[in-house]
């Protein structure tokens, strides 16, 4: 078996205390970044989510995946070196791994170190010729990581689930440019994309009958108890997911159900019956969207990919500056 390298990037903390302050005493809406929910046990209820019944997002795109893989195939270069961004699960890198010809390296950055650490390990079992290297960071700071600017391979960049739907529209273009930073020219980037449907089909695979998702989104509160010493109880807040049809997203709520106030390191912030806490965004686009999207970040559409009721896209990006 090749080594198996493990990297840990430096988390600015005194960064994370300053946005978990502000974003909680915003008198417009009370916020939480959405990172915060991939503790080890968020990590865990995701992983459930996407198994759940009314969730279709990683079912149809493991679909597509597998389906076209003889297309993706030829589409993307041979002894390269793949990145994901935000790995998670090893579900759907198992099928890009198999789908590209002789991948040279994987390198996975995920925030969730342990998760992550957990993953790479399982991985490299399965794949023992692969040089595996885990990256445990926030993909959302400037990473200057020398290993992966000095790579000489080509290079494909995944970053699959629609995360990019996690993103405002602003956000999502800075997120991209920080990956067409680090890709460079002539290299690509495999993103999947939630595609705009009916509001019935969107809400309900946020509001799953196992109440999966409802576990998810409280358990940001035990994230943020065990990495910042704060206490929320999580029984004072009840999960609410909807679909914002003028902004084309899914919104998922906290929503307060008792007046209470909670300390956050040397601060007191009261919550009142029935404000909410918005902790995150799944922006569904169509591909002429998601096309303006990605030209004015610096990609064009090389292919793109769909299930036979397009609830879903697979696209592969080329970097173009």
């Amino acid at each position: 078996m090749k080594k198996l390298d493990y990297i840990e990037f430096p988390n600015n903390s005194g960064s994370d205390r300053e946005e978990l302050i502000l974003g909680l005493t915003d008198k417009k809406q009370k916020r939480l970044n959405p990172k915060y929910f991939y503790d080890e046990l968020g990590s865990i209820l995701f992983d459930k989510i996407t198994m759940a019944e009314d969730y279709y997002p990683t079912k149809t795109e493991i679909e597509i995946l597998e389906n076209k893989d003889k297309k993706i195939k030829k589409e993307l270069p041979s002894n390269s070196t793949i990145i994901e961004f935000g790995s998670g699960s090893n579900r759907k890198i198992k099928k890009l791994l198999n789908i590209v010809d002789s991948p040279n390296e994987y390198i996975s950055i995920d925030i969730s170190k342990d998760f992550l650490f957990k993953n790479s390990k399982e991985l490299a079992k399965d794949f023992p010729d692969l040089k595996i290297t885990a990256v445990s960071a926030d993909f959302n700071q400037e990473l200057n990581i020398p290993k992966i600017h000095n790579i000489k391979k080509p290079k494909i960049g995944f970053f699959p689930g629609s995360t990019i739907g996690n993103f405002s529209r602003i956000d999502a273009k800075q997120t991209l440019v920080k990956f067409r930073k680090i890709l460079k020219p002539e290299n690509f980037l495999v993103i999947g994309v939630d595609l705009k449907k009916d509001k019935k089909i969107l809400e309900k695979a946020y509001n799953d009958k196992e109440g999966i998702t409802a576990k998810f989104n409280k358990n940001i509160f035990k994230s943020l108890n065990s990495k910042f010493g704060t206490n929320f109880n999580e029984k004072n807040f009840e999960h609410n997911a909807f679909f914002n049809s003028k902004k084309s997203r899914i919104e998922m709520h906290l929503v307060t159900m008792i007046d209470h106030s909670v300390k956050i390191f040397d601060k007191k912030i009261d919550f009142k019956v029935g404000e909410t806490i918005h902790t995150e965004n799944s922006y569904k686009y169509t591909y002429k969207s998601f096309e303006r999207l990605i030209e004015s970040a610096g990609y064009r559409i090389q292919s793109f990919f769909s299930d036979d009721k397009s609830f879903f896209g697979v696209f592969i990006l080329k970097v173009t500056r």
